[in-house]
């Protein structure tokens, strides 16, 4: 499933700040997102769950330019047999301004390898690549109290091994996303990410059975300090299947940009309400963008 939710509202505020103090010049200012510096609020990295994220920031990458977001993963999954460690790299995705406010987006096949205790179901050893897919995202409100935009996303089940145990959603899917960010004050800022997807779950020996999800998340960010952002996200899956069940998965993360061109994160997330036959889940992870 896509993820979302996960972008840095609050290092919009500053750009915001400077945009409204323009306006009383004769040339329109950029809007925050367009604002030179504003790779923080660019990125959808950490995002939530296994897959690569590819939304959660209302911006579109700057026309001319292209982003390459990198991160690795690890998630450690405990049952009644022991615990399934599951690492995921380099979740990868390339965004490409192709014209004003609007996003060309690539994911790659990410690897994938699971080790440790076999509890049955999805949690067995293996190794293998996720579905790669590619999208298109235009922000459409680019002012300094309100960001909006609307993305359509699609993955091909190119991953292997197919099956239930497999990495593949064993058919292709589609995901209509739409997130709005809204600066609360120069420090605070919330966005609300909505996925709507029609989604596949692998079944033995081949094939997939389709369902429709909905996915809405939450994100809190606060700056805490100069070019660091402390991320709150919560996200809730409905249902998880095809034969129903509820995910909710909350996720802590600290962004630190590093120059106009470069930030990099470190998050630690939870899964409350893991499928049987895991009894707890939790994952870290760090990762990187780069503005090209």
């Amino acid at each position: 499933m896509r993820r979302g939710g996960a972008g840095s509202v609050a290092l919009l505020v500053a750009a915001a700040m400077t945009a409204a103090s323009a306006c009383g010049q004769s040339a329109p200012a950029p809007g925050p997102c367009e604002q030179a510096g504003a790779i923080g609020s660019i990125v959808d990295r950490p995002g939530l769950g296994r897959p690569t994220a590819t939304n959660g920031s209302p911006c579109a990458v700057p026309t001319g330019d292209a982003m390459l977001e990198l991160g690795y993963r690890s998630q450690s999954t405990q049952g009644s047999a022991g615990t399934s460690a599951l690492a995921i790299y380099p979740l990868a995705v390339i965004r490409v301004g192709v014209a004003k406010r609007t996003e060309l987006v690539f994911a790659p096949p990410a690897f994938s390898t699971r080790s440790g205790a076999a509890l049955g179901g999805v949690f067995v050893p293996a190794s293998g690549s996720q579905d790669l897919g590619f999208g298109i995202k235009r922000t459409f409100d680019d002012r300094p109290a309100f960001q909006d935009a609307f993305e359509f996303f699609y993955t091909a089940p190119t991953g292997a091994p197919q099956g239930i145990s497999g990495f593949s959603a064993g058919g292709p899917t589609y995901t209509l996303s739409y997130t709005a960010a809204i600066p609360l004050g120069s420090t605070v800022g919330v966005s609300l990410t909505q996925n709507a997807i029609a989604n596949a779950v692998p079944q033995n020996p081949a094939g997939a059975t389709r369902f429709f999800a909905y996915q809405p998340s939450l994100t809190l960010s606060y700056g805490f300090a100069a070019n660091t952002t402390l991320l709150l996200s919560d996200q809730i899956t409905t249902p998880l299947g095809a034969t129903g069940g509820t995910g909710n998965r909350a996720l802590i993360a600290v962004q630190r940009v590093l120059s106009r061109r470069a930030v990099i994160d470190v998050e630690y997330e939870v899964n409350a309400l893991p499928a049987a036959p895991a009894a707890s889940q939790h994952a870290i992870g760090a990762g990187l963008a780069l503005l090209l």
